[in-house]
């Protein structure tokens, strides 16, 4: 096993992405603290799974966007575990509409959590990991980061953000022993993609230009970005930082937005 006896805080790990990095995580080894701000009950069963793998599992509900709750989250982690090796800032949003109409208020708040969220935990945990002597922190970017996606204008901006943030954070921490990296999945099946199918914000005919769209002809799992995830906290990959590694079966490359 790769990281075992590491402690691991997942933000937004109650479902989806989050989720399957949690309990890849557990699998390798770890200790894990499941971060949630609504569903008690979801981040409940993760944390069981996470126990069932024979690993000790903490539920947390801090809002990351919020500076005060992200420092009690990490406070509560440090008391109990007294140490924290990994971070992976997943929890996130999207609103999706054309940019001429995107009010105020869903800019602020997929700003917030996608983007300032980021910084905000990383620097809380940051402080701990640099008087520890080191850590590992993984942002969950997208490779809407890197190309427009239509109707996905503070999403982009946030994501573009977490790739910027994540190679400052990378320079400024390698003397401490901190590497800071970024995952970029693409399209990938989980409860979110599948809720906004529910909700006719994206189409069923959409879903299906995407994987029309993708080389590899399907959408990518939650359990293939754990397992990324896995490789950049371990020792394996200790000589990467300030990278962001995209995970999309093949959608930038073949030139498709």
């Amino acid at each position: 096993m790769r990281l075992v006896d590491k402690v691991a805080i997942v933000t937004g790990s109650s479902r989806g992405i989050g989720k399957a990095i949690a309990l890849a995580f557990a699998k390798e080894g770890a200790d894990v603290v499941v971060n949630f701000v609504r569903n008690l009950q979801a981040a409940e069963e993760t944390a069981e799974q996470v126990r069932a793998l024979g690993r000790q599992a903490m539920v947390v509900r801090a809002d990351i966007s919020e500076r005060d709750e992200v420092n009690r989250m990490v406070k509560k982690v440090v008391e109990k575990f007294g140490k924290i090796d990994i971070l992976v800032n997943n929890a996130g949003v999207v609103t999706l509409g054309p940019a001429e109409e995107l009010s105020e208020k869903a800019w602020d708040r997929d700003i917030n959590i996608d983007l300032k969220g980021v910084f905000l935990c990383s620097q809380a945990v940051g402080k701990v990991m640099i008087k520890r002597g080191g850590g590992v922190i993984i942002n969950i970017s997208s490779m809407a980061g890197r190309v427009a996606l239509p109707k996905h204008a503070a999403y982009c901006a946030a994501k573009a953000g977490v790739i910027a943030l994540t190679q400052v954070l990378a320079v400024e921490w390698a003397k401490y022993n901190i590497r800071v990296n970024a995952i970029a999945p693409g399209f990938i099946e989980t409860e979110m993609v599948t809720e906004l199918i529910a909700k006719g914000i994206r189409s069923k005919e959409e879903q299906e230009g995407i994987r029309r769209n993708t080389p590899m002809r399907r959408l990518g799992s939650p359990e293939e970005i754990g397992a990324l995830a896995v490789f950049l906290a371990s020792e394996e990959s200790r000589f990467i930082t300030g990278e962001t590694v995209f995970i999309d079966g093949g959608y930038l490359a073949y030139g498709y937005i």
